[in-house]
Parts: C-alpha cells; sequence; structure tokens
C-alpha cells in the first residue's frame, strides 16, 4: 500500500518548472554527442559544467519516445527505488514495524524534494552509500565498488560529494573508536579519495570539482537554496527524525559509536543548511532512527523472508505497471504552462529574446527552443548582475526600464497581473495579445 501511494505521486502532470529545462539540455547534449559548455542564452556570460548531463540525457531519450508520460514514468520509478532502498537499509538493524514507521516519516521528510530531476539520482545514490558505509562500519570490509559507483553519481548530479564525505564521516568514527589499526584505517580512507579522483575523470573532466561552488555568490535567488522553514511540512518530519534518534540516545545505557554521532552531525548540518538539502538530512537520519525505534519495541528485530521480499517485489512491479498504464492519460501535458499560446511563440522567429517569468523559462526553451527566454532555473548559467537585473525588472524597481531596454526584447510571457506584466502594459503601453493559465503574452507597441 505504501509503495502504491508513494507510485501516486508521479501519476499527475509534471509541474517542476525546472523539469523542463532539464530536458532541454538533454536533448542538446545528446545532438551535439558533446559535454561541453552549450550556447544556452544569448543573456548568460558566466562559465558553467554540466554536472547533470547522464540523466538529462535519459530523461530527454524517454520524453522524445514517449512524450512527458515516459518522464513521468521514470520519475515513479526512481521514487519507488528510493523508497525500497531506504526500507531494505532500515530493516538491516529494525523489524517490520519500524522500518515502515522510519520510511514513512522519512518519505514526508523528503517531500518537498521529490520532483522529476537529475537529484533523484543523488538521493538514491546517497542511501546506497549509507548502507553501505554503515555495513562497513560493522564488519570492517571495504566496498570499493563505491568508486565507480561515484563516478556514475559525478556524471548525473552536482551533489555528487555528499558520497565521499558519508566515508570521511565514517572513517573519523572509526579511528575516533579506535575500533581500527594505522593501517586499515588509511586502507579505508583511500576509499572516498579514490572516489572524489573518480569524479575528476568524468566526461567533464577535472572542472567538475569546481562545481559545488558554482552558487556561491547567487544562492540568494534560488529559492531552494535558502534556510528551511522547520513549521514547513518536510523539514518539520525531519526535525523529528533527528529529535527522536537524540532522545533515544541519550536514554540507552550504552555507548554510542562515533560512526553513528557522526552520521547523526551529518544529518543535522544538512537538514539545517537549507530547503534543498532537508532531503539529505532524512536520507542519512533514516537507518539511525530505524535501530532507535526498534530498541524502543523491547524485542529483536524479525529476520527477512522469502515472502517479505516477494511481497515487496509484487508491490513495486504492479504499482509501476499501473503507473505505465495511467500515465498516458494525466501526464501527457504540462501543469501550469500556457500551452494556449503556442501557437504565438512558435510563430516567433528563431532567436527571438522573451521576457518571462522565472517559472516560465524551463518550459519556454523546452517547448519553444525558437524562442530565447530571459530567465530560467539554470541559474549557474547567469551571472550577478544579469541576475539582480532579473530581479529589478522582476519587481518593476527603480532601473527596470533601463533593464527591459538592454535586453532588447519586444516580447513577453509573464505572470498576469505582476510588478512588470502591469508596469509593461501601464507605463510602456506594450498591447495584451492573448493569456492563459495565469499568464499574459505581451508585445512592445
Amino acid at each position: 500500500m505504501f509503495i502504491a501511494a508513494v507510485v501516486r505521486q508521479a501519476a499527475r502532470p509534471i509541474s517542476d518548472p525546472d523539469s523542463f529545462w532539464h530536458l532541454r539540455l538533454g536533448s542538446d547534449v545528446w545532438t551535439a554527442k558533446s559535454v561541453g559548455q552549450p550556447d544556452w542564452s544569448t543573456s548568460d556570460d558566466r562559465p558553467f559544467v554540466l554536472t547533470q548531463w547522464l540523466p538529462e540525457v535519459i530523461a530527454s531519450r524517454f520524453e522524445s519516445a514517449f512524450g512527458l508520460a515516459g518522464v513521468a514514468w521514470l520519475f515513479g520509478l526512481s521514487l519507488v527505488v528510493l523508497v525500497v532502498i531506504i526500507y531494505q537499509t532500515c530493516r538491516r538493524s529494525a523489524g517490520l514495524t519500524a522500518a515502515a514507521f522510519t520510511v514513512a516519516l522519512c518519505t514526508v521528510g523528503m517531500s518537498a524534494s521529490l520532483s522529476p530531476r537529475p537529484h533523484m539520482v543523488t538521493y538514491i545514490l546517497l542511501a546506497v552509500t549509507v548502507v553501505a558505509w554503515l555495513r562497513t562500519a560493522d564488519d570492517l570490509r571495504a566496498r570499493w565498488w563505491l568508486v565507480p559507483l561515484t563516478w556514475v553519481w559525478a556524471c548525473s548530479h552536482g551533489m555528487w560529494f555528499t558520497g565521499p564525505l558519508v566515508g570521511i564521516a565514517v572513517v573519523l568514527g572509526l579511528a575516533l573508536d579506535r575500533r581500527v589499526d594505522r593501517r586499515t584505517l588509511l586502507h579505508f580512507a583511500a576509499l572516498p579519495v579514490a572516489s572524489i579522483c573518480a569524479a575528476a575523470i568524468t566526461p567533464v573532466g577535472p572542472a567538475l570539482l569546481e562545481a559545488p561552488f558554482a552558487v556561491s555568490g547567487i544562492s540568494a535567488f534560488i529559492t531552494e537554496w535558502q534556510a528551511p522553514s522547520f513549521r514547513a511540512i518536510g523539514p518539520g518530519a525531519t526535525a523529528l527524525m533527528l529529535a527522536l534518534i537524540v532522545l533515544t540516545w541519550a536514554r540507552q545505557t550504552e555507548r554510542v559509536p562515533w560512526t553513528r554521532l557522526l552520521l547523526l552531525l551529518m544529518a543535522t548540518g544538512w537538514t539545517l543548511l537549507a530547503v534543498r538539502t532537508v532531503t539529505l538530512g532524512a536520507i542519512i537520519a533514516a537507518p539511525l532512527l530505524a535501530a532507535a525505534i526498534q530498541s524502543w519495541l523491547g524485542r529483536s528485530r524479525e529476520a527477512g523472508s522469502r515472502r517479505e521480499a516477494t511481497v515487496l517485489l509484487g508491490a513495486v512491479v504492479a504499482s509501476l505497471a499501473v503507473l505505465a498504464m495511467v500515465v498516458p492519460h494525466v501526464a501527457a501535458k504540462p501543469a501550469g504552462m500556457p500551452s494556449g499560446i503556442n501557437d504565438e511563440l512558435r510563430a516567433l522567429p528563431s532567436g527571438t529574446p522573451v521576457l518571462n517569468d522565472y517559472a516560465s523559462g524551463g518550459w519556454l526553451r523546452w517547448a519553444h527552443p525558437n524562442v530565447d527566454p530571459l530567465i530560467d532555473g539554470f541559474t549557474e548559467a547567469y551571472s550577478l548582475g544579469e541576475l539582480h537585473d532579473y530581479a529589478t525588472m522582476n519587481a518593476a524597481a527603480a532601473g527596470w526600464r533601463e533593464a527591459v531596454r538592454t535586453t532588447g526584447a519586444r516580447h513577453a510571457l509573464l505572470v498576469e497581473d505582476s510588478p512588470l506584466a502591469t508596469a509593461l502594459q501601464e507605463r510602456l503601453s506594450w498591447d495584451l495579445i492573448t493569456a492563459d493559465a495565469g499568464r499574459v503574452y505581451l508585445v512592445a507597441p
């Protein structure tokens, strides 16, 4: 039942505006057969590297073959894989009840970030990495397959470095616990170092190592990099996970290993850092919480059985099969985008600059590659000056007229009654041509 409930999240139209520019970028990479910096926009002048090209290409191929319904199904698959991995990780140290409760709470904690974008790869591979290092902490055997896994991860998302960080935390914990000698410790420490080296030899090259710092200075313009509000359900649920772990450990008499303590500190740090990283905290905390809840029950965990595995596999297969039948009917068109203005936008000459709101930029790049949007969610491609100019125009603040003139745009797709849409019509006499889905299409006189 829980698997089916998770899959339902994918059985709806794609509404995340960033999903669309990822599809466009994946199509461009596939066409060019290159991961070099693409000619993204006439307004972008900031060097950037492609950190998510592999899932972008895969998603674009699904979209090419099956339309947006294929992308929705792929998202459903990623959700199922993520939840199953977290469940299996929890079952290593907890019974059915504790594992199920933990997965449910963890899913709520992750809910704000679960969308059809490449970051799903980070969530899945982080869950795999956490369980791998926990097993290493238990049996003192290095999992060298994490090195090629990190290489794939580095081709898939810019937060690949979270995997080696987990490894560093566990190695440091083993050192503080004095469980291994110096030679063994160096052997384990070589694993996260080798993983970082693997990330440097992807097709993007060593420049990938600098990519995590790309948001430096521009994070103020990115909503998901703002501090989380714990009144929101996702951060609140994750904070509850962390609190339950701390309360459980505080009541127990045996010493908590440093490996677990450092993982808890890491989970807490990610949870506090930004909206986008709350999910990382929930994933890292999940196996710790499952073990804590199991200790409340006062009994040893039930061993996994063939029946349990069969039921889980059956639920996965059935849910994905039903999803494949449903998505062509519910996810064939994007949600919240002005598809009713498609004809006007298609008629514009190639390279036509368009003033647009932030959320519609990705959709314009995907649905109308003939136009050149002012802004989109690929924020790393834009300089601070460009982002500041956009913010000025968007708010119709002092200097907005000059900023509009500088773009050279004579067409606009903006949120209806937004400050810029109102200012263009009332102060610069732009004409309202048509409207759809809460947006207006304007043309300069």
